[in-house]
């Protein structure tokens, strides 16, 4: 644990550097703290121990970005081949109990599903209108065709970890894979947290800022970057303009989600997509891209059939998650308009506990826990606290006066301290 949060900690400190190198709006990252660094790096360290269990079963985890690296290596386009002989082991019960004819459109069927160039779609139409005349439908997914095909010719298992279900599971992500041709970070680094939105006043053009922006003290919002990171469940989804460039990730990022899961649980939460065009409008084949992927990774490290069941927080799903009462950060997933999702797999427990997203944040100053901006009261410089600080009691004060303490040093302390532990000396017009 002490190595991870020593890498935790170098991976805010680089972070950090990376984000402030192109914007001359610097004024807050000059005051992060060595305390705020070490105690996020903590923090984070532990509360993200059963995500990072989870993770690191991955092929493609990556220890020192403490984060998964999905990428072209990891995905692959649809094998149609793999997509036939599942699809006939699936049917194969409802096959061998059957004449010649359905027989016959059982086969036809199959081909709808595993003919990449679709040579003969009436014929399979035709077939899978006959086994299961509501099963088809031109804006149905493929995936639920086949599913009302299983059900109506009675091979259809829904038992939870049934044969069927391993194997529709396997059917339709092979079905809807998708090779990818960029790297998708799905990360639980504090650093990724703290630099999810880009800084403002980046000298090369705004692109992904936000109110969770770090370098800026315009919204209430950004001590939410240090809650998602300081809590158990959430990690961040995004994709950077030049993977090649690791600054990138820290201050270049293109696309970014929150994504929220404890281990085991099965259920998924997704947050609003964001962009370099503004987010949510147009995004919506982006953001479903992501939930699958990410699906299919916990889903296959925790040796569970991918099934899951999608539908909008807004759409009764809001009793699955809860935000922790002194989370500051921006909630996005609670408004409409933002397209937030929820996911149940098909072995949710349905008396199973729901999600708590987010944390306090942490003063960049000294580290105390905060709900809102990114300074407590005492350390925001906003605040009228006088030009100087008191040397005994180190509170902020408008004027301070020469002293000398009992070993004859030259002090400088406020008014109330002097007049209260100081006595004024006739002869050399000094307080001792």
């Amino acid at each position: 644990m002490q190595q991870i949060i020593e890498r935790a900690e170098r991976n805010i400190r680089n972070a950090l550097e990376d984000y402030g190198a192109h914007t001359n709006q610097r004024d807050v990252l000059d005051d992060v703290s060595d305390t705020f660094i070490r105690t996020l790096a903590r923090d984070s360290a532990y509360a993200k121990q059963g995500l990072r269990e989870l993770f690191s079963k991955s092929p493609v985890w990556d220890e020192e970005l403490d984060a998964l690296v999905i990428n072209g290596t990891r995905t692959h386009d649809p094998d149609y081949s793999r997509i036939r002989s599942l699809a006939r082991d699936i049917l194969r019960p409802a096959r061998m109990s059957a004449g010649d004819a359905v027989r016959n459109d059982i086969d036809a069927a199959i081909e709808f599903f595993a003919d990449p160039d679709l040579s003969r779609p009436e014929l399979y139409v035709a077939a899978i209108n006959r086994l299961a005349p509501k099963a088809y439908a031109p804006s149905k997914k493929p995936s639920r065709v086949f599913k009302a095909i299983c059900q109506h010719l009675g091979v259809a298992d829904e038992t939870a970890g049934s044969e069927f279900q391993r194997l529709y599971a396997q059917f339709a992500d092979e079905l809807t894979s998708k090779k990818l041709s960029f790297k998708l970070f799905v990360s639980i680094n504090p650093g990724h947290f703290l630099t999810m939105s880009n800084p403002k006043c980046d000298q090369r053009g705004n692109t992904l800022t936000s109110c969770h922006s770090f370098n800026s003290t315009e919204y209430e919002y950004n001590c939410g970057c240090a809650g998602y990171a300081r809590d158990e469940v959430t990690f961040i989804v995004f994709t950077v303009a030049d993977p090649k460039d690791a600054e990138t990730l820290n201050n270049r990022k293109t696309t970014r989600q929150i994504f929220a899961y404890r281990p085991g649980s099965g259920i998924l939460m997704q947050s609003r997509m964001y962009n370099t065009a503004g987010g949510v409008y147009g995004a919506a084949e982006d953001s479903k891209l992501y939930r699958d992927l990410v699906q299919r990774e916990i889903s296959m490290l925790e040796n569970v059939p991918n099934l899951w069941k999608t539908a909008p927080y807004l759409n009764g799903r809001e009793g699955y998650v809860d935000i922790h009462p002194d989370f500051g950060g921006y909630a996005d997933w609670t408004y409409e308009n933002f397209d937030g999702k929820v996911s149940l797999r098909a072995d949710y427990d349905a008396d199973g506990d729901y999600l708590t997203v987010g944390e306090a944040g942490l003063c960049i100053r000294c580290g105390c826990e905060i709900s809102s901006g990114l300074y407590c009261d005492d350390c925001n410089p906003e605040n009228n606290h006088g030009e100087y600080t008191c040397d005994d009691c180190d509170e902020y004060c408008d004027d301070t006066y020469r002293v000398y303490d009992s070993h004859g040093h030259e002090r400088y302390v406020c008014e109330s301290c002097r007049n209260e532990y100081y006595t004024y000396c006739d002869v050399c017009d000094e307080y001792h």
